[in-house]
């Protein structure tokens, strides 16, 4: 039996031989790309590279026939996403998507409930010049500003308590919007009921149905009746125009402030570092220098292993994924879109490789945004 460091030393040069080969395979495949350049031929092949596949590794041991099989696909992939980096490089003009460069202006800003909530600050946030006008529900935020109503509107994407908001992500597909500014703010709900009420008079609280499990401990410790209605700023608005000490809203301080309600406790939210992120949404796709975030839309083959293949390609590419997401689609029933949000910018050219890949390698594809994460901000 041979001693490890002799065996390691064969390792060594069989690794070495496999780095010149590899190196020697992906000059090759640039060699592809720059034809394929020149007849518009498709790089992705699923038969032939099945077909090759199956044809390589006959005639292997089972176990190693496998793990052989593992090795040539990503050989193949690898191959594959040099192509589309190289022929990028050759036409820049391949590249499917087209931001506009200039940043979003908007005039006009829409935002769903009534003044005081927290949309509202999210918008005052975002767009400091304008005078935000609100509508009762997302829906006519994004009908809003599809139909020119509106240049933008802002609305709730995710808390860290509750989670995302899946009608949102419904409503971007279907108005066909996109993001153009993310903004984490963190929320610090208040119990507010009308001047003079006691926290011991208080019986029942409303708020949003996303906020009233953000202070499920609080509300358990003292008892109260939890009663959903549609906006955190519209459940302070309710209270003072009923006047009934038994009943209180969890909001925003500003928004009991506006509607004249005491503030009979502060920061009940169950965990202390709640936020929520916002997303303004407009008609036109923007990329800024400064953007550090893309997020897209997709639908992939029912196949095994469809979706590992596709995270893969993030990974082979250096892109960091921060979230993926998925809502069932309509029309078809145990189908999904799947929504992934990572970081980089559309101006990079990774980033452009990775998203020209996708294009054509999957059913549909969509850029829902690109914008910039900062820091979250107090209330």
């Amino acid at each position: 039996m041979r001693e490890l460091p002799s065996i390691r030393q064969d390792i060594n040069s069989v690794d070495a031989a496999i780095r010149e080969l590899f190196l020697l395979r992906m000059s090759l495949a640039l060699e592809v790309a720059r034809t394929k350049a020149q007849t518009n031929d498709k790089i992705f092949k699923p038969d032939r590279e099945a077909e090759i596949i199956e044809k390589r590794a006959t005639g292997m041991p089972e176990e190693l026939r496998l793990k052989y099989i593992a090795l040539l696909q990503n050989m193949i992939c690898a191959s594959r996403e040099y192509q589309y980096s190289e022929i990028l490089r050759l036409n820049p003009d391949k590249f499917p998507f087209h931001p506009a460069e200039s940043a979003l202006a908007p005039q006009s800003v829409y935002y769903q409930g009534v003044p005081g909530a927290y949309q509202e600050l999210a918008a005052r946030a975002l767009f400091p010049q304008t005078e935000p006008q609100h509508v009762p529900t997302w829906e006519q935020v994004f009908q809003s500003v599809r139909d020119g109503a509106a240049d933008a509107g802002v609305v709730p994407v995710e808390n860290t308590t509750a989670g995302t908001v899946s009608e949102v992500y419904d409503l971007l597909l279907e108005y066909d919007l996109s993001i153009n500014y993310s903004y984490i703010k963190k929320i610090r709900h208040c119990l507010a009921a009308v001047p003079g009420t006691r926290i011991d008079e208080v019986e029942r609280v409303c708020s949003h149905p996303h906020a009233l499990p953000q202070c499920h401990a609080y509300i358990q410790e003292h008892s109260f009746e939890a009663i959903e209605v549609a906006n955190t700023a519209m459940a302070a608005q309710n209270v003072a125009a009923r006047g009934d000490k038994g009943l209180a809203a969890i909001c925003s301080r500003e928004a009991a402030e506006r509607y004249g309600l005491d503030v009979l406790a502060e920061g009940i939210n169950d965990l202390k570092h709640n936020e929520t992120r916002f997303i303004a949404v407009s008609r036109t796709l923007t990329c800024r220098p400064e953007d550090n975030r893309i997020e897209i839309a997709f639908h992939i083959p029912n196949v095994p292993g469809s979706l590992g293949a596709v995270l893969n390609i993030f990974s082979d590419y250096g892109v960091d994924m921060t979230e993926i997401y998925s809502r069932p689609m309509k029309d078809s029933p145990w189908c999904y879109v799947f929504y992934i949000d990572f970081t980089g910018n559309m101006r990079d050219h990774a980033v452009q490789a990775l998203l020209y890949q996708l294009h054509e390698e999957l059913p549909y594809i969509k850029v829902i945004g690109s914008y910039r994460v900062a820091e979250a901000t107090e209330e």
